[in-house]
């Protein structure tokens, strides 16, 4: 390699650990913050439509680190070929350093969500437990009214205002009982596994043809 080859390929190595070592300060900051908010007094609500107790914004943090993965993906998965193409490795060989390499993406990723999984859990079986009473009151005048007397109003059944208003209160409660304790949807999880299987393609593609890559992935997906 010339001089300058040289000078380039040290470049983009120091380019990459900086910026490598940006991201990771910005994670740091980041979980701290995150801890910091969990412990405020926050004013959650069992119902709230994002399904996450008012939190649902949290969601779209696992997708932020996921130009970090991409990149740390990228680097490795270059390695991991040029070892297959040149050095006779095998693909197997590296299902375990890939296992692990994946296990950190999540763990950096969504690890700092998991200060907010206590609260939104409390949050939800105090949900279940104050609506629950109120839904008993409600469904006990509902059946008295429309059950038990319903000889004396049964005309008026149809157009009575709490029967639409038990019909409301039902959905009401199962949200409270679909409330998912931890801040991240599927969409989250999507984005961020892409950011580690897009760089890994070169690699896989040196070893499996193109076309049972894609039967494999539409396989998956059915």
């Amino acid at each position: 390699m010339t001089p300058a080859g040289w000078y380039a390929a040290v470049v983009s190595v120091t380019l990459f650990q900086f910026l490598l070592g940006l991201g990771v300060w910005k994670w740091l900051l980041w979980t701290l913050f995150a801890f910091r908010l969990s412990r405020f007094n926050l004013r959650l609500v069992p119902t709230h439509p994002d399904g996450h107790g008012g939190l649902g914004f949290l969601s779209l943090t696992p997708i932020a680190f996921g130009p970090v993965s991409f990149a740390a993906a990228a680097v490795i998965a270059a390695t991991w070929r040029y070892e297959i193409l040149h050095s006779g490795a095998k693909l197997m060989s590296f299902k375990l350093p890939a296992i692990v390499f994946v296990a950190i993406v999540a763990v950096i990723a969504l690890g700092p969500l998991l200060f907010f999984l206590p609260r939104l859990v409390r949050l939800r079986q105090q949900g279940i437990l104050e609506y629950g009473v109120l839904a008993q009151l409600q469904t006990s005048d509902f059946h008295e009214k429309w059950v038990l007397g319903r000889s004396d109003c049964e005309g008026q059944f149809f157009t009575a205002p709490e029967t639409r208003t038990i019909g409301n209160f039902a959905q009401t409660y199962k949200r409270v009982g679909d409330l998912n304790p931890f801040p991240a949807d599927k969409e989250a999880f999507i984005g961020l596994a892409l950011s580690v299987a897009i760089p890994m393609l070169p690699m896989i593609l040196a070893v499996v043809p193109l076309v049972t890559v894609l039967k494999i992935l539409l396989k998956a997906l059915h």
